[in-house]
């Protein structure tokens, strides 16, 4: 599709300015959000044409998504609260205190003693704000600096963590260059990701933390690419110190060389990961951990994961005794588990050629979000980056359909959310399994 490239960058550009207008209006419309981060992203589905027929420079991808971003400063989050937790454990890192011991509510209550109680007097409301205020937080210690530098700069504001944000991507599209570079591929394609009109809304004027994982993730993929495995593997562990998942990426970006090399590599994984989490380790891991909370039974904004748990209801049911002989939402996770590290290593088992690496790590990041109890909007920072290199098109239309979930704050509203995560919610994974499904059968990798 021919999408001029004047008309392409007023339509990046006028989603940012347009919704950073509407999210001055109380109550923010969700669905108006969402509608118009589906046709902002149908414009830039039409990319990858254009940027094969090298049609856009480096300097102008670099400006238009600075832009777009920029844009977003002027606006107040629209129906996200997140950053609201970043801000907490900010302030409590800040004051020498553990945020992966004691959650906002339990320092309310005035259980967790006088230190906590008068941080929330400190917070400026924001304690009182946070949601599942009982539960430690469940972000690892590598975002816990990246909240405290927020915090230095802006202390319990939005615009400290806004700036910390946008230099983890700008730092992350700068390591995109050099990956691209590397595999010869025109660094231009890196406004696969610097344009998309999803991510740049839930990045900034959401301020989601889920940016922090492009550069540690960019920097591993170039460090596995350049035949560095120990370095990738530390990169990779700082990324798990962001977000536990890429650790299952493991097996792709280490496996290689001679035994001693991919031994070596692993066991350098392993000990820096276990030296990052250590102050998760000393917090609490019981029923109010952020993290056992999230693992054992978050779910929101999922399709195949959903569908595999009704189907292993009725065969986990006891008819006779009248129980389940194991819960089903655990064995679904289990199973999701084991499908993600089978594939894993499989890939990276059979890695040949190192140019490979980043299409089987999109793969792997891919099929974690499809399975996913958990597949927010934001959550797309977790397959983005890769489809700079390997823009497969069935994972492109899904940030296009990501934006449905807005619509699910209107039905809240309404009492039927519970229809939208039954129903709707296959209005944004269904097209794109079936598109999937259908170029692997024909045969097709990539738009």
């Amino acid at each position: 599709m021919n999408f001029p490239i004047p008309l392409l960058c007023a339509v990046l550009i006028g989603s940012s300015a347009f919704l950073s207008v509407i999210s001055f209006q109380v109550g923010a419309y969700a669905s108006i959000t969402g509608l118009t981060l589906g046709l902002a992203g149908l414009a830039w589905m039409t990319l990858p044409a254009t940027l094969r027929r090298g049609e856009v420079s480096l300097m102008l991808v670099i400006g238009i998504g600075l832009v777009m971003r920029l844009i977003y400063f002027a606006s107040d989050p629209i129906r996200e609260i997140d950053f609201l937790r970043y801000l907490w454990d900010a302030g409590a890192v800040q004051a020498g205190l553990n945020p992966f011991a004691v959650g906002p509510g339990e320092a309310i209550s005035g259980q967790a003693g006088p230190e906590w109680s008068a941080l929330v007097g400190q917070s400026r409301g924001v304690a009182q704000g946070i949601s599942y205020g009982l539960l430690a937080t469940i972000y690892p210690p590598v975002a816990q600096v990246a909240f405290w530098i927020a915090h230095l700069i802006d202390p319990w504001g939005i615009t400290g963590l806004r700036i910390v944000f946008l230099a983890a991507e700008l730092g992350g599209i700068g390591l995109l260059i050099l990956l691209l570079r590397e595999l010869g591929r025109s660094p231009a394609w890196v406004a696969i990701y610097w344009w998309n009109p999803l991510i740049a809304k839930e990045i900034i004027n959401s301020a989601h933390m889920d940016a922090l994982l492009v550069p540690a993730l960019a920097g591993a993929l170039l460090l596995a690419v350049r035949a560095r495995p120990i370095l990738a593997g530390v990169a990779l562990a700082v990324a798990a110190g962001v977000k536990v998942w890429p650790l299952v990426l493991a097996p792709i970006l280490i496996w290689q060389g001679k035994w001693r090399t991919w031994m070596s590599a692993g066991i350098v994984t392993v000990l820096v990961t276990v030296l990052i989490a250590t102050p998760m380790i000393l917090g609490r891991l019981d029923g109010n951990s952020g993290l056992v909370a999230y693992a054992g039974g978050w779910e929101r904004n999922h399709a195949l994961f959903g569908a595999l748990r009704r189907m292993l209801e009725p065969l986990l049911y006891d008819d006779a005794a009248g129980v389940f002989i194991a819960n089903p939402n655990s064995v679904a996770r289990v199973i999701v588990l084991i499908c993600l590290a089978v594939l894993s290593i499989v890939l990276g088992w059979r890695m040949r050629d190192r140019a490979r690496i980043p299409a089987a790590a999109l793969a792997v990041s891919a099929l974690l979000l499809l399975l996913s109890p958990t597949a927010y909007p934001w959550y797309y920072v977790w397959v983005l980056p890769f489809l700079c290199v390997v823009p497969v098109r069935g994972l492109m239309l899904l940030g296009v359909l990501l934006p449905f979930y807005y619509l699910r704050f209107d039905m809240a509203d309404w009492g039927n959310a519970h229809l939208f995560d039954r129903y709707i919610v296959w209005l944004e994974f269904g097209p794109v399994i079936a598109l999937l499904a259908y170029d692997f059968i024909r045969g097709r990798e990539a738009t």
